[in-house]
């Protein structure tokens, strides 16, 4: 199946590129604050970020790629994420389903090998210079 993973190809196109993750490792979006308002680019990244499931560090690029795991295993790997970073305090089980069920599917938009970026409410692909 399709899933987003954490890249450092096309990083450094934007300025406000960062990466601090580790390269293929599961991304998801994480929370936003209201530090940079309606500046995507500003210091914060969270508009801009995807976050981590293992370092829950952020990058600003991730691929899809196809890999050979079941939508169960997958969510196993969010819930543990999610209990890591203290989240799963707040959630039942049935909210990580829906947050790995949404993850799938906007990576079921792509195709294999893009690279793409989060722009505030935005998900696009990255194109190469």
């Amino acid at each position: 199946m399709k899933v987003l993973v954490a890249t450092k190809i096309t990083q450094g196109q934007r300025e406000s590129d960062f990466f601090w993750t580790t390269s293929e490792e599961f991304v998801k979006f994480d929370s936003e604050c209201d530090s940079d308002k309606n500046n995507i680019d500003g210091g914060c990244g969270c508009r801009r970020g995807f976050s981590g499931f293992k370092t829950l560090k952020a990058t600003t690029t991730a691929k899809v790629i196809s890999k050979d795991i079941t939508k169960e295993e997958y969510t196993k790997e969010l819930e543990k994420s999610l209990e890591k970073s203290g989240y799963m305090k707040f959630l039942k089980q049935k909210d990580v389903e829906i947050e790995a069920t949404e993850l799938l599917k906007i990576a079921d938009v792509f195709k294999v090998g893009d690279i793409i970026e989060k722009r505030g409410t935005k998900i696009q692909v990255r194109i190469p210079k």
